[in-house]
C-alpha cells in the first residue's frame, strides 16, 4: 500500500513542478533541543526533536529524523532518530579527542531536503577538550541567548520553582511547574550545571512555504528508507543490464527481517524498512546476478554543509575551576560506570507464518555432509543440478497440487544465500535446525517458490564468503529513546554508596505529557558536584504556542 502512496506523491510533485508550487502543499519543519549548551569532549549530548508544519502546529509525518554535528562544513557525528507522534529522542557520544570550539547541530528530515538546507534547524553548541588548549578568556561580550520558534509565547503563565533553594549533595529534590496551559502537547525539562556560555540557535526562518520543492526525497512516513546502488563487480560502474535482478536486504539474526528493493533505470534501489533500530548488521544480496553485481549502501546524510564563520569559544577564568571539577567527575564516571553499549533491538520478523516442516537436527542422526542431511531427513526440499551448479528446490503447494519450485528463498541465519553451493558445502554440524516453508512467498512484488531457513548455533555468519553478490556490513539504524538510570537518593543505602556520582546533568526528561494538568512535580537527585545548577522547562501546545522558563538552584 505504501508504494502506491509514494507513486501518488511523486505524481503530485511532478504536476506541481510543471507550474507553481501549491501554497497548501504539506511542508515539514523540525525543532531541536539539548540538555545544555556546553559539553566536554567525552560527554553525551542528549537531544529532543519535534516536528511541526509551517504554521508551527505539531505534525506527525516523518518517522525518522537526522542530526549532524558539524565543524566548519564537515559532519563529525551523525545519528538517525526514530520519531513517534512527532517527537524523537537521540544522543551523541562525543569522542574524547574532539577539538575545542563551537559546533553546529543541524537537524532535518528527508522530506525537508526537497526544499533545500535553508529550512534545516541549526543550533550552536560549545565543546571543550580539557586536555587541549583552544578556548580563550572571555572578552566581556554578552552571550547570544538560545531561542525557540518565534510564535506567540505562553511563558508569562508558566513558572518553574525548586522545592527549596539550596540542596546538599546526594539529596532528593523536586521541581514544581505551575501555570501550564491545558493544551500542552509535550514538555522537556533539564537540570544541569549552570551554562557558562549560551550559544545561539537558528530556528527555521522559512516557516512559510518555499518557492521550490524538488520531489527528489521521499517522506519516511512509515520507517527508514535505506538507499543503495547497483555496482558492476567487474567494471565498478553504477547500473545494471539485467531487469530480472532481485535486490534483497535482510537483518541477519533470529527471525526473518527481509525486504526486497525497488530499483530504477539509473541503478538506484530503495528498501522500505520498518521496525529495525540500533546498530546491527545488514546483508544485501542480488539474486539472478551470478556474482556480477552487488549493492552498495548509500549514506542518507547530507554530510557537507556551507561553511559559517564561528566565533572563538571564550571562557571566563573564574570558571576554570568548575571545568576542572567537571572533567575529573567525567573521568571517574567513565571508569566506574558499567558498560553502556546500546543493546540490540529485537524486531518482529517479516515472515510470521509457521513452517510446513521444522527439523531440529539434534533429534536425528548426525551426518557430516549437507547432501546426506537433505536426502535422509528433509522430505520437501532437495538439491538438484542446473547447468553444472547445485540448486535447492522446494516442494511448493498450489491449491491441491504440489510441484518442485525453481526459485526458493534460502536463508542462513537470516542472510539470503543466492549461491546454493554454499549451503551444499556448509558443515551441517554447525546447524541447529532447518525450517521449510512450502508456499509461495511474496516480498515487495517478488515471488519466491518456498523458503528454506537454516539456523546455526552461533547465530552469525559474517565470516563466511557468500560471494560477490552479497555484502554484510554494520549499519546504524534509528535511535529509540533510552532509559536514563539515575540513583535514588531518597534511599539511605544509595546515599552511603562509595561509587562516585559525577553527573553534570542531574535531570533530562524530554517528553513529559501533563494530560491537561496545570501543575506537575518532577523529582530529581543531586550528585557529588556542587555549585549553581540551571533548570529549564520548554514546551509546545497543540496550537503551536511555545514557552521556555529557567530557574537556578544551589548545591553545597
Amino acid at each position: 500500500m505504501k508504494h502506491f502512496f509514494y507513486i501518488i506523491l511523486l505524481a503530485c510533485t511532478v504536476s506541481q513542478l510543471s507550474g507553481k508550487v501549491g501554497e497548501d502543499m504539506l511542508r515539514e519543519r523540525i525543532y531541536l533541543q539539548t540538555d545544555k549548551h556546553l559539553y566536554l569532549a567525552g560527554e553525551l549530548i542528549r537531544i529532543k526533536l519535534t516536528t511541526f508544519d509551517t504554521k508551527q502546529i505539531p505534525l506527525v509525518f516523518s518517522k525518522i529524523a537526522y542530526v549532524e554535528l558539524v565543524r566548519d562544513s564537515v559532519a563529525q557525528i551523525q545519528i538517525k532518530v526514530a520519531m513517534t507522534d512527532g517527537i524523537g529522542e537521540g544522543r551523541m557520544t562525543l569522542p574524547p579527542d574532539l577539538a575545542t570550539g563551537f559546533y553546529r547541530l543541524i537537524a532535518y528530515t528527508q522530506y525537508m531536503r526537497n526544499e533545500g538546507m535553508e529550512v534545516f534547524f541549526e543550533k550552536n553548541v560549545g565543546i571543550i577538550n580539557t586536555f587541549q588548549s583552544g578556548y580563550y578568556p572571555a572578552t566581556g561580550t554578552e552571550p547570544v541567548q538560545a531561542v525557540s520558534p518565534d510564535k506567540q509565547s505562553a511563558q508569562n503563565t508558566v513558572s518553574i520553582q525548586p522545592d527549596k533553594p539550596v540542596y546538599k549533595i546526594r539529596e532528593r529534590g523536586e521541581l514544581v511547574v505551575t501555570g501550564l496551559p491545558e493544551t500542552v502537547y509535550s514538555l522537556s525539562v533539564s537540570l544541569a550545571g549552570r551554562d557558562i556560555i549560551t550559544p545561539n540557535s537558528f530556528p527555521p526562518t522559512r516557516l512559510q512555504n518555499t518557492a521550490t520543492f524538488s520531489g527528489e526525497y521521499l517522506p519516511e512516513y512509515e520507517g527508514h528508507i535505506i538507499k543503495g546502488t547497483f555496482i558492476d563487480n567487474q567494471t565498478g560502474k553504477t547500473g545494471f543490464d539485467n531487469t530480472f535482478l532481485i535486490p534483497v536486504l535482510s537483518f541477519p539474526g533470529k527471525g526473518m527481517r527481509l525486504f526486497t528493493g525497488q530499483k530504477n533505470e539509473t541503478g538506484e534501489v530503495l528498501f522500505f524498512t520498518t521496525g529495525n533500530f540500533g546498530t546491527k548488521q545488514i546483508a544485501t544480496t542480488v539474486y539472478n546476478a551470478d556474482d556480477k553485481y552487488r549493492i552498495d549502501i548509500k549514506s542518507p546524510f547530507v554530510s557537507h554543509f556551507p561553511s559559517k564563520n564561528m566565533p572563538p569559544l571564550t571562557i571566563d577564568s573564574m570558571d576554570y575551576h568548575q571545568l576542572l571539577m567537571r572533567s575529573v567527575a567525567l573521568q571517574a564516571s567513565h571508569y566506574f560506570s558499567p558498560d553502556t553499549d546500546e543493546a540490540e533491538t529485537v524486531s518482529e520478523p517479516t515472515l510470521i507464518m509457521k513452517p510446513a516442516n521444522s527439523y531440529a537436527l539434534d533429534e536425528y542422526t548426525r551426518f557430516t555432509t549437507m547432501r546426506e542431511v537433505f536426502i535422509e531427513f528433509i522430505a520437501n526440499a532437495r538439491f538438484r543440478r542446473n547447468d553444472g551448479k547445485r540448486e535447492l528446490s522446494v516442494v511448493v503447494r498450489k491449491g491441491i497440487d504440489f510441484y518442485f519450485g525453481s526459485n526458493p528463498l534460502v536463508l542462513l541465519d537470516g542472510t539470503p544465500v543466492a549461491n546454493h553451493e554454499l549451503i551444499y558445502n556448509y558443515d551441517p554440524l554447525s546447524v541447529e535446525y532447518i525450517n521449510v516453508y512450502n508456499t509461495l512467498c511474496i516480498f515487495g512484488g517478488y515471488t519466491f517458490e518456498g523458503v528454506v531457513e537454516l539456523k546455526t548455533y552461533r547465530g552469525q555468519v559474517s565470516d563466511l564468503d557468500f560471494g560477490k553478490a552479497t555484502q554484510i556490513i554494520p549499519y546504524e539504524g534509528p535511535q529509540l529513546p533510552d532509559k536514563i538510570s539515575n540513583p535514588d537518593y531518597s534511599v539511605q543505602e544509595n546515599r552511603n554508596s562509595r561509587l562516585p556520582d559525577g553527573r553534570h546533568t542531574l535531570l533530562w526528561n524530554p517528553d513529559i505529557r501533563p494530560a491537561g494538568q496545570s501543575t506537575i512535580r518532577i523529582p530529581f537527585d543531586t550528585s557529588d558536584l556542587t555549585g549553581e545548577f540551571q533548570a529549564t522547562i520548554e514546551g509546545i501546545t497543540k496550537e503551536g504556542t511555545t514557552f521556555q522558563v529557567t530557574t537556578y538552584i544551589k548545591i553545597e
